[in-house]
């Protein structure tokens, strides 16, 4: 007698996509009011809204270089979180443009077509991960507001303290 293939919880894959796909949404808002800060125009809306997030951060790290002014530690702390940004919405591209798919032994996956690319690519489902990227991209977005308010505020040594010991 054969066994028959684990089922694929829908629900928990719905709802940590969900959250996932929010979060990634929410990091490339604050993106994109960084570039509108940093272009220093009232037309930077138009360089950037409705954009790729691959463009966002190509944009964000042109003009963070362009602002010689950026003191060296925050611009490779800007950098950095824009690598990590790069990866995690790499990772988020693969859960979000892939079908559903079965291969093997009843294995859930993602499958996308690749340009010039007669097969197609699979990759396994892997809650987890899933899960761990919904996180990452939240700890992204924080970082990136943190950006746009060190932007906002002309990129002082250090953040004024919101709250007072009284």
């Amino acid at each position: 007698m054969t066994e028959l293939p684990h089922m694929f919880d829908f629900d928990a894959f719905d709802r940590s996509l969900g959250r996932m796909i929010r979060e990634a949404a929410m990091l490339e808002f604050w993106l994109e009011q960084t570039v509108k800060l940093l272009c220093e125009s009232p037309y930077g809306a138009l360089l950037i809204s409705g954009e790729s997030s691959s463009r966002v951060l190509r944009v964000c790290k042109v003009l963070i270089d362009a602002h010689t002014e950026v003191p060296e530690e925050h611009r490779a702390e800007f950098k950095t979180m824009l690598k990590e940004a790069e990866a995690a919405f790499d990772r988020r591209h693969w859960y979000v443009h892939g079908a559903i798919g079965w291969e093997g032994e009843g294995i859930p996956g993602n499958a996308r077509s690749r340009r010039l690319k007669a097969s197609q690519d699979f990759q396994p489902i892997n809650m987890d991960d899933l899960n761990q990227l919904g996180g990452e991209l939240n700890r992204l977005t924080g970082r990136a507001a943190y950006f746009l308010r060190l932007t906002s505020e002309r990129f002082p040594d250090h953040l004024a303290e919101e709250y007072t010991d009284d």
